[in-house]
């Protein structure tokens, strides 16, 4: 039937005489360098598409010289072909044409797929109309490529940072499809079909003419023609705005911009000083962190819970994997008193680079939901899921939306049952573990005069020391444990930990019994932070799939609170100014900010780093809370949360990717710890951006979670890494406490200190699929 860049692509009969479409494949997946179990993922990932405006992916071949993919076989023509046979579309076939391919859109991206080749010879006219195919192959090719990846896609439909080689998401097929609808309208590409150089040039450049549309679709196109990724309607959005009618595009819905971080950084809780667990000086509680590892076998972060008396706030950070279109090595990354910090597995994208357009952000409608780092070929298509409406004002009908959920599945409707508030100082100081620790001081017993004063010896010193495993190890998840969060809900201690198999499930502390899983995500949760909001106990998850999910954990039900253009690799929670916000960042290097009491974005979506955001914490300076974000760009940045605006100097004292953070306080003032893919941990200055005297080392790999923990009255830094070992330091003489545990397998996701039964120990998850629990003494 034809060739394209994948393969040979020819007709076939099935047993059942049903006619298919045969793709033979050009790339083997028994070559070195190819992993084939992610192909699988991506291709089961495209057989998930709902059937409606796509051809249904029936079956793989993975085996044996020729592998192939079978799907359902469309009778039609392509637009391509249509338009050049038979000139541009008009009227009533130009609309219909726009609302069935972006319906096809929204449900491959609502299956966590990427197109990354939308075209107009990828869109088949058929007799039920038109049919979106190849989805999914390029995708799953690129991500199964471990050694290197080249750009995917037509140059004249691609967007603008996929021509620069960043991760494509979601937002990337909406700028091809918008190129598409042009042609459509038009005959000819918006951008020329001359030389390369100058289709390249134009595209990153020059804006199209669209004077040829009709009014009702060209505003609704040339929104889907920003620049800049961040600013494009996702294609849930694009499909209400062509039923609506109108032009304009709705303004960004304030319910679907919600993407929870990693740490929850609270207020010191008003409790008593000898039982209220103490972040850094200047520093909010510890929040329990959350660990993820990524899908290539990535780590996550642990949660770390705040020490009895003074303990310090724990930030579990895991580092995401090196390698791989998707998400890679799970970073731990310590959460704040309440929520745990997820680990954001870093994509490692050889062409990922700061986006090319940097102007002003504009207020635009919801992004779509952003899938795997990959991108998945066209040839797999299928119908669009029903789609759960959220919420939004201006829906035609409630009829049209009922409608409109029997065809695709784009949008999830929870009812609002989170609770809105202030945190209970109690359930703040036990949820997080990756708050900065601020050690409590000891008063100083006033002696009583006597006659002869008997001089007394000083108190035996404390050395902390790593203890032997606390019971039976939790398991549970299928796959490796990507991010793990503590907090406590009626007295009881309780982890929040999400994995590799696409779960997020509630754990019992204490007695290492598992509780209850929440079902909402289809793919890796890669963060999990843990908050209560009044009195109501909350989680918020981020992932591979690009979603933001909000859970009560007392009803144990979900809500998609936003999308990421990309994968949400790191969360962090923490409250300024009275009120709760949430950061999140991707695998662009992206930060959205969220107002938690309005569930709305709160200011502009931000570039943050150049390259992947890998993890995120929350924590104060003086007054201040910021917001501390590690690139895989090497660097570290502060962030007013209140102000969402930069604050401070970066760090610049990694030679390579940062994995890892934890806040806490040295001698009454705050410190970072970083970690990363240089296998060492540094201590720097949030004030100044300088290093506290030499790095530490001694893991033989990747650095990715942090935690800090007090022991006594002695502050302790906890590490783990990719080697499978934790290791405890003293941030103080930034020298080893003891020898170093194996605690997993195949490498430590998550580290996280927290506070069982007023004493410290520590929470450790891992590519094993298992959750510990580990006793921190002093001896």
């Amino acid at each position: 039937m034809g060739k394209g860049a994948q393969g040979v692509v020819f007709q076939g009969q099935g047993p059942d005489g049903e006619m298919v479409a045969i793709k033979l494949l050009n790339t083997r997946l028994d070559r070195p360098g190819i992993d084939g179990e992610r192909f699988m993922r991506e291709v089961a990932a495209a057989r998930r598409v709902a059937q409606f405006c796509t051809a249904q992916v029936i079956g793989a071949n993975m085996d044996g010289e020729w592998p192939y993919i079978v799907s359902e076989l469309v009778d039609g023509v392509s637009l391509q072909r249509l338009v050049q046979t038979e000139g541009p579309r008009r009227g009533g076939a130009l609309y219909r044409l726009a609302v069935g391919t972006v319906t096809a859109l929204a449900a491959i991206h609502r299956a966590g797929i990427v197109h990354r080749d939308f075209k107009p010879s990828n869109v088949l006219i058929g007799s039920d109309g038109p049919r979106v195919i190849d989805f999914g192959i390029a995708r799953a090719l690129d991500s199964a490529i471990t050694i290197s990846s080249g750009v995917v896609g037509t140059p004249a439909y691609m967007s603008p940072e996929q021509i620069s080689g960043e991760r494509v998401g979601p937002a990337g097929d909406m700028f091809s499809w918008a190129l598409t609808m042009t042609f459509a309208a038009t005959g000819r590409p918006a951008f020329g079909q001359d030389s390369l150089p100058a289709v390249i040039y134009r595209v990153m450049n020059e804006e199209a003419d669209l004077s040829a549309l009709p009014d009702n679709l060209r505003t609704i196109v040339r929104s889907c023609l920003s620049k800049r990724a961040d600013e494009r309607p996702t294609a849930a959005d694009t499909l209400f705005a062509l039923l609506e009618n109108e032009g304009p595009i709705p303004e960004r819905d304030a319910d679907v911009a919600m993407t929870t971080g990693s740490q929850v950084a609270a207020d010191p809780p008003s409790i008593p000083p000898a039982h209220a667990p103490q972040g850094p000086a200047g520093f909010p509680p510890p929040v329990a962190p959350t660990v993820w590892a990524n899908p290539s076998g990535g780590y996550g972060r642990p949660y770390s819970q705040p020490a009895a008396q003074p303990t310090p706030g724990r930030h579990p950070h895991a580092t995401p994997p090196t390698q791989g279109p998707r998400p890679n090595a799970a970073h731990p990354n310590a959460a704040q008193h309440q929520s745990p910090s997820p680990h954001p597995s870093p994509h490692q994208n050889a062409h990922a680079s700061a986006h090319p357009h940097p102007g002003p952000q504009q207020a635009g409608p919801p992004r779509p939901p952003s899938l795997p780092p990959g991108d998945n070929d066209a040839f797999f298509k299928g119908v669009p899921q029903s789609p759960a409406t959220r919420k939004r004002t201006g829906l035609v009908t409630a009829a049209l939306v009922i409608a409109l959920a029997m065809s695709a599945t784009l949008l999830v409707v929870v009812p609002r049952w989170f609770a809105s508030g202030e945190p209970e100082p109690d359930k703040q100081s036990v949820a997080g573990v990756t708050t900065s620790i601020t050690p409590t001081p000891t008063p100083t017993p006033t002696p009583t005069p006597t006659p002869t004063p008997t001089p007394t010896p000083p108190p035996p010193q404390v050395v902390p020391a790593l203890g032997k495993q606390d019971g039976k190890s939790l398991k549970g998840h299928s796959k490796a444990v990507q991010t793990v969060s503590a907090i406590t809900i009626a007295g009881k201690l309780m982890l929040v930990s999400g994995g590799q198999d696409g779960q997020v499930r509630i754990w019992n502390a204490k007695n290492h019994k598992y509780v209850a899983r929440l079902k909402g995500h289809s793919q890796e949760v890669y963060a999990v932070a843990c908050l209560t909001m009044g009195k109501t106990p909350m989680a918020v998850s981020g992932g591979y799939d690009g979603t933001v999910r909000l859970w009560n954990l007392k009803t144990r039900k979900g809500k998609v609170l936003g999308y990421h253009g990309d994968s949400v690799y790191a969360v962090a929670v923490g409250k300024a100014g009275g009120k709760w916000y949430a950061v999140s960042g991707d695998a662009n290097g992206m930060l959205k900010f969220w107002d938690l009491g309005k569930k709305k974005q709160a200011g502009k979506t931000v570039r943050a780093h150049s390259r992947s955001v890998n993890w995120l914490g929350v924590g104060r300076v003086g007054e201040r809370v910021v917001a501390v974000s590690a690139g895989e760009d090497r660097t570290l940045r502060l962030w007013d949360l209140a102000k969402r605006k930069k604050y401070g100097k970066p760090y610049k004292g990694h030679t390579k990717g940062v994995y890892s953070i934890a806040v806490g306080a040295l001698d009454g003032r705050p410190v970072v710890a970083s970690g990363g893919k240089d296998n060492k941990i540094r201590l720097w200055d949030p004030k100044t951006g300088k290093s506290i005297g030499k790095p530490m080392t001694g893991h033989k790999k990747i650095v990715y979670s942090l935690s800090f923990g007090v022991v006594g009255e002695r502050v302790v830094l906890v590490s783990g890494s990719t080697d499978g070992t934790m290791r405890l330091w003293d941030p103080k003489t930034r020298k080893p406490l003891g020898k170093p545990v194996k605690a997993h397998k195949k490498g430590v996701l998550l580290v996280a200190v927290v506070t069982m039964s007023g004493k410290p120990a520590i929470v450790t998850a891992g590519k094993d699929k298992q959750i510990r629990l580990w006793k921190l003494t002093g001896s």
